[in-house]
């Protein structure tokens, strides 16, 4: 073996990728805002369950949209208690089970398939557009793909193996998974195992897992939850959590305007995401359909592409689409992506439509960097928009030096460059570029930190004007910064002029147009927070008015 070579198989060795990847997904996380809306909300109640000691109540000012089942908030919590309230607790968990669902694929990946096909496919998943974006946000579906990921590998391992231990496995991620976020992971294994007893040669091992029986025992513990909120507050919680995961969001209604999509919209989503591994991408979803043609010929590829389809058709055909409802298909596609980059790679043959396939996978990583360039010069400064530019320059640089060793028929050293060098652009890109993102929602934080500047004297109340969005982010953080637990709203600028003119100490965060009203009767001092929005370039942003005298 060639020195070169050596030094690249060891560069994407399993014991150098896995705690690279691992510091990739934890890089920055602490010097990012948490964002407005989800993962403000979860650290909320996350941080409230540590100082209360309540581990049931999820409601708190603007996170009552976000309830759900409590595993998620429960690792927050665990984890806000070890390292203190901040951002990289709140985060912790979710990258440390992304990190995890990136260890399964390769655990089982080598033992069902090859160690070179899992550790590609374990890099891929790990490098692709959408799976590092959901792992370093606290956001529930991180955590949920890990236990989809789990139960996934336990019921094809039980259909290949029939051990015990795997029907035990697949249980116990189905009863985490639902205390995860509920219906999500019930959807997904009951069409993967509806399809499996439809298609499996050896059907008769998935009676194996008894679900008249198992399932009412994973159930047990969302169930009992359940039933300890119904006692907290008369059912208000459960019955809202019903009305809204189940019947609404499987009428296809929507929180927000836009979370909608026309069928093909998810096969876009990964098409996206796969963009550094094109030339692989097509040819692996192709043989994972065929895949569904030749189960008797290959029944792991026939469990892959069952995994593939059960994670992912289904929600084409509801109007209500977000990139991570269909997370579940992401390992799948991952393992066929490696399966193809190795098999191809084996073969030692530069065909014309890998040829034709490489030409457009260098097109548009050309293309994602000119609008890398573009984009990033109506918000970054000059060093901003260069430091973008040469990130993404290295998805292009990993596709044309790939290429160069595959048509020198360097087969292997094609995959060490294309690995390497789409792993170098993730570990600039969240070294570099991830931080400067955080000025574009780090308003509230900005409001907290001058409410402490200040020196006021010790209040117990902050008041809230009705803030549009209904940002979980200001609560949380001025009860971080400030230990603040009674944030109150004020509905309108009148409620605002009230206080202020009362007697008690007042501290308030108000709008702009509500302090263009005040001024025509008072004239206080305002502080003003600017707030970015990296949808919008118009002037926006918090006032703070206080009645206090600064110390």
């Amino acid at each position: 073996m060639k020195r070169n070579e050596i030094i690249y198989k060891t560069i994407t060795h399993p014991l150098f990728v896995f705690p690279l990847l691992f510091i990739m997904l934890l890089m920055g996380n602490g010097a990012v805002p948490l964002i407005d809306q989800d993962e403000a909300a979860y650290g909320l109640i996350g941080s409230r369950m540590v100082e209360t000691g309540d581990w049931i109540n999820q409601l708190y000012l603007w996170t009552d949209i976000h309830r759900k089942p409590p595993l998620h908030m429960w690792f927050i919590a665990i984890f806000v208690k070890i390292f203190g309230n901040h951002e990289f607790a709140v985060r912790f968990s979710t990258a440390l089970f992304s990190w995890g669902t990136l260890l399964l694929i390769y655990w089982y990946g080598r033992a069902m398939y090859h160690e070179r096909i899992a550790t590609a496919a374990a890099i891929i998943c790990g490098t692709c557009f959408i799976f590092p974006v959901y792992g370093k946000v606290a956001f529930t579906d991180g955590t949920l793909l890990f236990f989809e990921t789990w139960a996934a590998f336990s019921l094809i391992s039980l259909m290949q193996w029939k051990k015990r231990i795997h029907i035990v496995m697949f249980w116990v991620a189905i009863a985490l998974g639902v205390l995860v976020k509920g219906p999500p992971i019930l959807i997904f294994i009951g069409i993967f195992g509806v399809l499996t007893l439809f298609m499996h040669s050896n059907r008769r091992r998935l009676f194996r897992t008894h679900p008249w029986f198992f399932l009412p025992l994973a159930l047990a513990p969302l169930l009992y939850w359940g039933y300890l909120y119904w006692m907290r507050d008369n059912g208000e919680t459960m019955t809202w959590m019903l009305d809204w995961y189940v019947f609404k969001r499987g009428k296809g209604d929507v929180v927000l305007e836009g979370q909608t999509g026309p069928p093909g919209y998810f096969l876009f989503v990964f098409a996206f995401s796969f963009i550094p591994f094109f030339r692989y991408f097509v040819p692996a979803i192709w043989q994972g359909l065929k895949g569904l043609l030749l189960r008797k010929k290959n029944p792991e590829m026939m469990m892959l592409s069952l995994w593939m389809v059960s994670g992912w058709w289904l929600y084409e055909f509801i109007p209500s689409k977000l990139p991570s409802y269909a997370l579940a298909s992401l390992p799948a596609i991952a393992i066929l992506v490696g399966h193809e980059m190795i098999q191809l790679s084996d073969r030692k043959v530069v065909s014309t439509g890998l040829k034709t396939l490489t030409a457009l996978e260098i097109f548009i990583t050309l293309g994602l960097t000119v609008l890398a360039y573009f984009f990033s010069k109506e918000y970054l400064d000059s060093d901003g928009v260069l430091m973008v530019t040469m990130v993404f320059a290295f998805l292009p640089l990993a596709s044309i030096t790939s290429f160069i060793q595959q048509y020198r028929r360097h087969f292997t050293l094609s995959i060490y460059f294309h690995l390497i060098f789409v792993g170098m652009f993730w570990l600039t890109a969240t070294f570099f570029v991830y931080p400067k993102l955080g000025k574009y929602w780090e308003g509230p934080k900005k409001v907290a930190q001058m409410i402490q500047e200040k020196e006021l004297e010790p209040i117990d109340t902050i008041y809230v004007e009705h803030l549009t969005g209904k940002p979980p982010s200001v609560p949380y953080y001025l009860y971080q910064k400030n230990n603040i637990t009674d944030v109150k709203v004020m509905y309108n600028w009148f409620d605002a002029l009230t206080l202020y003119q009362k007697e008690e100490k007042f501290v308030g965060i108000i709008q702009e147009e509500s302090r263009d009203t005040i001024n025509s009767f008072v004239k206080p001092k305002y502080d003003f927070v600017h707030s970015y929005r990296l949808d919008r370039k118009d002037e926006m942003g918090f006032y703070i008015i206080t009645n206090q005298e600064e110390k």
